[in-house]
């Protein structure tokens, strides 16, 4: 007798593989039910495509050398070699030193350095008016977190101070800066003045504020007042302060940086909305601690013109490690999630971070600039010591952008505003971020769970984008049929109404581990805040989870757990997990088995293999339906990668999902598939498939091409229009009927784009 969950076949879902007829005949049943957030109002649009000329430059494609020039590089500054490199190249913006630690031009302000090596020279004004001829854009790069001694000497009052009253130094330079904070004199008075002389003397076409956040809690006199002013206390000190003092201080520090970015860029635009002003921030995903610079990506998106994320292959620290190749497509897919109408940018290097003297590994840098492409974004290779990558110590690296800058030049009217194309979004929490400062007593990490849900999503190549907490709206929400909440466990009541309401009225859900279990401010609930929306409630127990423990299949003939149900009855545990108690109306899919101790074997085996505890809830909660995890599949996937775990994401991912997953591949999980569409021009869609196939480890030695390719596309509109391959190594071909697509691509080495133009 059939159960309710038969739908034909030991597989629920959609295979891997469709023939095109079955294909064509899966999508005909799509027709009208798969509805892409109507980003722009639509309008009839199946001419070629014309620029849209109420951008501004900086929100056109960018393609960005930065030179970090050293002191003695001016010595032989040759600028027109400088501009020969970057039109080979294919870069369209230069950013340059202008000054602060080192002026690189003839600067007559207070607290001037000027390089010693360039004599009477003014490299700035040399390269500014060659760039400008060759019709390249020049943004100055200024730093003004601290000053050596000789600078110090001359004015003591404008720097940082401890609470001694002694003055900070940085650490990590050589020789020791003099910091400065951002309420001091130097970071504003002198700062506001220094970028007025340049953009009033130089052709620039904005400012570039390198290392633009203060770390530690400044003392100086005029933070002191302010502090004093804004709080009625004093500042706290590091070693004493108490957990809320330092908070609220934070809190402070946090609005000082928004006031002073404020400042910096309205010193900017006094000059011209035309002119830009931006400076990179650091990770997504890292927690920091109690004391930060009080800027990240939240407050950044609202001050500056385009977005760049800081994106190194490997980090500046004495022990590295190599990022995850897709990171440069996630940062790209974040930032565009907070403020798609802006350029993202990843900001890269050639020659590394901590070995600048050398090239790094090329074939990963290759793959870190499609990535970045496939999501939208747009590159900035941030290149450390020579006059340009030509003329350095190590020139392997020269032209290793080459082919990505020059594909965005020949392409820019079609990749002008990309942004990704998804049904369905991860829920990304500041609050839970900052939740792990301190290391919980799982020792899990914030971002494992993300990346774990991201890999289970790129392996099996379904859109996606990310939900910024701060962004949690109906409207935003209307984009979505399915809405995953990787272990976020900080969250605001307001929040939680927001997402009933989804759920309540058709939307769906799926939650692992302690999401909703804290609210905003990391005080713990004494039962999940979505309790109701999962059908499950906390015990206030968890347990240790990471060896020897196993899950029952208790309702085997479930989508997620069926394709396996003939051949096992458990799956694999691991992490922790929490003892939750599920409502009679919701269907506990599996429980937790107790802990099969595996010495001596003789002992291993239990009672009973079924507890009361559930591992996986499904539940339905007004129209939507809920899938809730007590466990870590996500954290699991990441760290262990066990196919029970992945598998059990991907089927939730599907059974919610449905008809929101608009891509279909063939294609092995090596190869990484991005969709994005124009912002401006309504029914344009960018299809790219990176290869990231290889032997085992990292670096990359040699990528190894992959063939015959199907991809099945479902896209918003009448029928497809037209179409360009923008990039293929092999043949591409593409058939429609009405709305579904379908591109067939005979080989793929690296990188494959094709422009799509849906009629609407």
């Amino acid at each position: 007798m059939p159960d309710k969950y038969s739908a034909g076949g030991s597989d629920p879902f959609l295979p891997a593989t469709l023939n095109r007829r079955d294909f064509l005949q899966y999508s005909a049943t799509l027709a009208g039910s798969l509805m892409l957030f109507p980003l722009t109002s639509p309008q009839s649009q199946t001419g070629p495509l014309q620029a849209d000329l109420s951008l501004r430059w900086y929100q056109q494609p960018l393609r960005i050398l930065q030179t970090v020039l050293r002191e003695t590089d001016a010595r032989q500054y040759d600028a027109a070699a400088v501009v020969q490199y970057m039109q080979t190249a294919g870069c369209n913006t230069l950013v340059v030193n202008a000054g602060g630690i080192v002026d690189f031009f003839q600067n007559p302000l207070p607290a001037a350095h000027i390089n010693p090596f360039m004599g009477k020279r003014d490299v700035l004004r040399e390269i500014t008016e060659a760039c400008r001829s060759a019709g390249i854009r020049v943004i100055g790069r200024v730093d003004f977190r601290g000053v050596e001694e000789v600078v110090y000497r001359a004015h003591p009052d404008w720097f940082s101070m401890d609470a001694a009253q002694k003055p900070m130094q940085l650490d990590y330079t050589r020789p020791k800066l003099y910091a400065a904070c951002y309420k001091g004199y130097y970071r504003n008075e002198h700062a506001e003045a220094f970028i007025r002389y340049l953009l009033e003397n130089y052709a620039l076409d904005g400012i570039w504020h390198n290392s633009i956040g203060v770390g530690g809690i400044c003392h100086c006199e005029r933070c002191r007042q302010a502090y004093q002013t804004a709080t009625g206390a004093a500042i706290p000190e590091s070693q004493s302060a108490s957990a809320p003092e330092l908070d609220q201080y934070m809190a402070w520090k946090s609005e000082a940086a928004d006031q002073h970015m404020n400042h910096m860029k309205s010193t900017v635009k006094a000059f011209g909305d035309d002119k830009v002003y931006t400076a990179e921030v650091f990770s997504m995903f890292e927690a920091g601690g109690r004391i930060h610079s009080g800027i990240d990506l939240y407050n950044a998106r609202d001050h500056f013109d385009f977005l760049v994320s800081v994106a190194f292959l490997t980090e500046n620290s004495e022990h590295i490690h190599y990022e995850d190749l897709n990171y440069a497509h996630t940062i790209i897919k974040f930032l565009k999630s907070m403020a798609p109408e802006k350029e993202a940018i990843i900001l890269y290097g050639g020659n590394g971070t901590v070995h600048r003297f050398v090239m790094d590994p090329p074939v990963d840098l290759q793959i870190w600039l499609w990535e970045a492409l496939a999501a939208g974004g747009r590159f900035w290779n941030c290149h450390f010591n020579g006059i340009h990558p030509g003329v350095t110590h190590d020139r392997r690296n020269a032209f290793n952008n080459k082919e990505a800058y020059l594909f965005v030049k020949n392409h820019e009217k079609l990749l002008a505003q990309q942004v990704p194309v998804a049904g369905i979004g991860i829920y990304y929490s500041r609050p839970t971020r900052w939740f792990y400062r301190e290391a919980p007593p799982e020792e899990d990490r914030f971002d494992a769970s993300i990346k774990g849900m991201e890999t289970v999503l790129m392996e099996n190549h379904i859109p996606y984008d990310f939900i910024p907490d701060d962004q949690l709206s109906a409207e935003r929400l209307q984009k979505y049929k399915l809405i995953i909440l990787p272990n976020v466990r900080c969250m605001a009541d307001a929040e939680l109404q927001v997402l009933k309401t989804f759920v309540q009225q058709g939307g769906h859900l799926m939650a692992t581990f302690a999401s909703s279990l804290y609210d905003a401010e990391g005080k713990e609930r004494e039962d999940f805040g979505l309790a109701e929306v999962f059908g499950c409630h906390y015990t206030g127990k968890s347990t240790n989870t990471r060896k020897d423990s196993y899950q029952y299949m208790l309702q085997s003939q479930h989508p997620l757990v069926r394709p396996d149900s003939e051949e096992t009855e458990l799956l694999i545990n691991a992490g922790y997990t929490l003892l939750c108690k599920a409502e009679e109306k919701a269907e506990v899919i599996c429980t937790l088995v107790p802990t099969v101790h595996n010495q001596p074997p003789e002992k291993a085996w239990v009672k009973e293999w079924s507890t009361e505890f559930p591992t996986v809830v499904e539940h339905r909660y007004g129209e939507g339906k809920v899938l809730y995890f007590a466990n870590q599949p996500d954290q699991i996937s990441k760290e262990i990668g066990h196919p029970d775990m992945r598998n059990l994401l991907l089927r939730g991912v599907k059974y919610l999902a449905g008809t929101a997953i608009a891509v279909e591949s063939n294609a092995p999980e090596s190869v990484h598939i991005g969709l994005t569409q124009s912002l401006v021009q309504p029914g344009h869609y960018i299809l790219s498939l990176v290869n990231t196939t290889s032997g085992p480890g990292r670096p990359v030695r040699r990528l190894l091409p992959v063939s015959d390719i199907q991809v099945n596309l479902h896209l918003a509109g009448k029928a497809l229009a037209g179409h360009q391959v923008l990039r293929v190594q092999g043949d591409c071909s593409v058939q429609a009927d009405g709305q579904a697509v379908e591109v067939q691509i005979s080989k793929l080495e690296d990188f494959c784009a094709v422009h799509l133009q849906m009629r609407v």
